[in-house]
């Protein structure tokens, strides 16, 4: 406990030793909050960053769908090879329910 003489506090040397340990310890932990802050910003950074890649992409993908539908809109419905459009893993399952 502080003794306080003319305004002015006084610590004995236990209790001094106490308060530095607690000061030293909350600096540790306050560190230790800074690192993982960092780890943490770094990693948002990162996340952020394929977000962007990824956003794009699909913007890309998006444009090139959207000319593919208006070249499909112009050629109408009945000038279309369909086979040109299918999925080729749906054509072997096609096949295999003819052999049946």
């Amino acid at each position: 406990m502080p003794i306080f003489t003319n305004d002015i506090k006084t610590y004995n040397k236990k209790t001094l030793n106490d308060k530095i340990y607690r000061l030293t310890t909350i600096n540790v932990q306050l560190i230790t909050n800074k690192m993982k802050t960092e780890k943490i910003k770094v990693n948002l950074e990162t996340n952020k960053a394929q977000l962007f890649d990824k956003k794009n992409f699909l913007i890309a993908k998006r444009k090139k769908l959207r000319i593919k539908i208006v070249i499909l809109n112009i050629a109408g419905p009945f000038n279309i090879s369909i086979h040109n459009h299918q999925n080729p893993l749906l054509k072997s399952i096609q096949d295999k329910f003819k052999t049946k």
